[in-house]
């Protein structure tokens, strides 16, 4: 058992450490592992990059896999309120008790010195998942693939789900370079499942396949989706592709973009299958069913009035605009806005118009380092002729909109803005999802 002071102190010295993308690289993170006694040679992986729907993707691979009998870890970032979060044992979140003693035994390590904040978490959460006897992990990309930390790992199956810009500053200013990144993570010999929609990424990941002689499976070939229903409850539809012929699901997810991403959990489950596991269509079923994944498009748990989206770059607010609409939401009575100094603001401002016009937007401010402030969103947004005010914090944008704007309230912009809204209104994703 680890104090709350105790444990807060943890957090301050995890989050102390470098976090620049200039560290990017596996040398840190093989030293980390190798100290470790390479934990990650221990339990079988899938290994999930792409720009956006990749969290998402893996919380529903991982909960099909747990539904058909396997003991599974699920690794994600970033966190909403608790960095516990991006380490899942069953489902169940890392005790803060064992964050405290992996990180005091990794410190103690000669080659401790120096490790970044990523490098540092994914040993963590590597060791754990051994030490935990977790047969199979779903693992995602932090950042972009071929460098990222978690790329250390040679999984049995790689997946990529769909490419747009993001990270330009570290990634590329083209779609290709972007893809080119993300296409880092394919090994040789190892499948590859593929969710890239845009005809320039998915060629430099067909291309990278061939290259590495890893058989591709295109998402989009393989599962269609029919008869769907989108609703503010998640979708319901009706799946067809082998190996399972056609099969009725439904998902808490919600929008079009969500039915592709359990098309693409279904056909993870699917290449795993081929590769021995007993994953038969009930299992596809029931996981998908259950699988829940917090902050992405769902009501506040705790004040239905307020409705809330990670989406944090324009790819991300399409979607969003677009499921808004598909599930038959009410044009919401304001939005409230924040995003980071590394995201195309206006262009995101724009995107979300066809939400926010007639609308005040209240820009704020989300407790991270990388903030864009509010007043800068304000004036993008008065820029392109649409109504804004600036809130200095989450909690008080929050109290200055909701009793007194017509409901639905859409927060929107940022994973960090969703977080602070979950400690607002104390709605923090459970211990055990």
């Amino acid at each position: 058992m680890v104090t709350v002071t105790a444990y807060q102190q943890v957090l301050e010295t995890l989050f102390g450490l470098e976090r620049g993308g200039g560290a990017l690289g596996l040398r840190g993170i093989e030293l980390l592992l190798h100290g470790l006694g390479h934990p990650q040679q221990r339990f079988h992986a899938v290994h999930v990059a792409g720009t956006n729907g990749k969290g998402s993707v893996c919380a529903l691979a991982e909960r099909i896999l747990r539904v058909a009998g396997l003991r599974t870890g699920l690794y994600t970032s970033p966190h909403l309120v608790d960095f516990s979060e991006r380490i899942r044992v069953g489902g169940r979140a890392i005790a803060h008790a064992d964050v405290a003693a992996w990180l005091e035994r990794i410190r103690a390590m000669p080659d401790a010195a120096g490790r970044t904040f990523f490098e540092v978490t994914t040993a963590i959460g590597f060791a754990h998942f051994a030490e935990s006897r977790v047969e199979w992990v779903v693992a995602e990309v932090g950042l972009g693939g071929r460098l990222d930390s978690t790329n250390i790992l040679r999984p049995r199956l790689s997946v990529v789900t769909d490419i747009g810009l993001d990270h330009v500053e570290l990634l590329g200013r083209r779609l290709a370079d972007v893809a080119r990144e993300k296409a880092g993570i394919l090994k040789p010999d190892t499948p590859v499942v593929a969710a890239v929609r845009r005809p320039a990424a998915a060629q430099v990941i067909a291309r990278a396949a061939r290259e590495q002689n890893a058989p591709l499976h295109d998402v989009a070939r393989q599962f269609q989706a029919t008869r769907v229903h989108l609703s503010p409850q998640g979708a319901e539809f009706r799946m067809t592709g082998r190996p399972w012929g056609s099969v009725d699901l439904r998902i808490g997810l919600r929008g079009r973009h969500a039915v592709r991403h359990a098309l693409t959990a279904a056909a993870i489950a699917a290449e795993l299958r081929a590769q021995g596991l007993p994953i038969h269509a009930e299992h596809v079923a029931e996981g998908l069913a259950a699988a829940r994944w917090p902050g992405r498009l769902e009501p506040c748990p705790t004040d239905a009035r307020l409705w809330w989206d990670g989406a944090h770059n324009v790819d991300g607010v399409d979607a969003l605009v677009h499921a808004w609409a598909d599930i038959g939401m009410p044009p919401p009575g304001a939005v409230v806005l924040a995003c980071s100094r590394d995201k195309p603001v206006a262009r995101m401002i724009k995107g979300l118009a066809p939400l926010a016009r007639g609308k005040t937007i209240v820009c704020t401010q989300a407790s991270s380092e990388r903030a864009t402030p509010a007043a800068e969103l304000a004036a993008a947004a008065r820029d392109l002729g649409l109504r804004a005010r600036e809130a200095p914090t989450v909690e008080e944008a929050l109290a200055s909109v909701l009793g007194r704007a017509r409901p639905p309230v859409l927060l929107c912009g940022s994973l960090f803005l969703v977080g602070d809204a979950m400690r607002v209104t104390d709605s923090a994703p459970p211990e055990a999802l």
